[in-house]
């Protein structure tokens, strides 16, 4: 069976253990082949899915969440969460102060269209006490949003952690002084960066998803006992990139946000608190164009 596996962003250190998946021959071992296809935002990844630009991607939890809210209809599985802890933050250069909640009312933010972080923003302002609109935001392209970060044209971007602090010294940018403001910590802690599907593919094959989530528990985990070979993975689909780069960012995203506290399941709980939150996000987000009720949404969409 053929898959086309949509990507969070372009061949990278934070997407790297699903490259080496393929090239360890985890698929092949399965009876399946893998295509990769280079994306911006794991948010966008639903949207490719259900466009048919691919089968299979690393996609985002809460935006999975919200197709199936808008539409009435759950067309997509989530298969395996990859972070522990969610990335989503703000990333702004630092004079010595740290960024509050309290620093945005007023504040112009800047980020790409469709940004995961940016879509959970406004319920982690009301979430604080804060007007949930009561910023500016500019949606650019990738390029553009380092740009104006690096120039301090803007308080901060919405982000990804890793996303943001690589792509700025890739593109030449002084990142030192960067520094983030998590979600997390502001307690909002959700299911962000998952394995997805669609149903459709699924069900075209027995046992399908099964075969999914062992080959990328399987693939992450090789990747903790050993990053080069992440590395490895995506010096050979784009030879131009800086080894010692791709090395930072995979073992930044591992240490921080995969495997904070070492080796562990890769599974979905579905009544903790961070699925709770993560449902909450979406509901916001559709607010009243809902067309179904979230009551057994994660249950229906989330395997274990």
């Amino acid at each position: 069976m053929e898959l086309r596996f949509k990507l969070n962003y372009l061949f990278q250190g934070q997407n790297s253990p699903f490259l080496h998946a393929v090239d360890a021959g985890y698929f092949d071992d399965h009876g399946l082949s893998c295509t990769f296809v280079e994306g911006f935002s794991s948010s966008l990844v639903t949207r490719a899915l259900v466009d048919g630009e691919a089968d299979i991607g690393y996609g985002d939890v809460s935006s999975v969440f919200e197709r199936a809210l808008r539409t009435g209809e759950t067309e997509i599985s989530c298969l395996v969460p990859i972070y522990e802890h969610t990335p989503c933050c703000l990333g702004y250069l630092t004079d010595g102060k740290r960024l509050t909640l309290a620093d945005i009312p007023g504040s112009t933010l800047c980020g790409p269209n469709g940004d995961t972080s940016a879509r959970l923003l406004p319920l982690l302002l009301k979430r604080n006490g804060y007007a949930p609109d009561s910023y500016s935001y500019l949606g650019v392209q990738p390029e553009e949003r380092d740009r104006l970060v690096a120039s301090r044209s803007v308080l901060a971007a919405t982000c990804f952690d890793a996303t943001l602090k690589f792509a700025m010294q890739m593109r030449g940018y002084d990142a030192s002084a960067l520094d983030f403001l998590y979600f997390a910590d502001n307690g909002l802690d959700i299911y962000s960066g998952a394995l997805v599907a669609l149903n459709s593919v699924l069900e075209k094959e027995p046992g399908l998803a099964g075969k999914l989530q062992a080959i990328t528990r399987q693939a992450w985990h090789d990747c903790l006992a050993d990053p080069q070979l992440g590395v490895d993975a995506v010096i050979r689909r784009s030879p131009d990139m800086d080894p010692e780069i791709v090395l930072k960012q995979l073992t930044w995203i591992l240490d921080r946000q995969v495997f904070p506290d070492g080796a562990r399941a890769m599974a979905f709980y579905l009544d903790g608190a961070k699925m709770a939150d993560t449902l909450e996000c979406a509901t916001y987000s559709v607010g009243a164009e809902a067309k179904r009720s979230p009551v057994g949404l994660p249950a229906e969409i989330c395997l274990i």
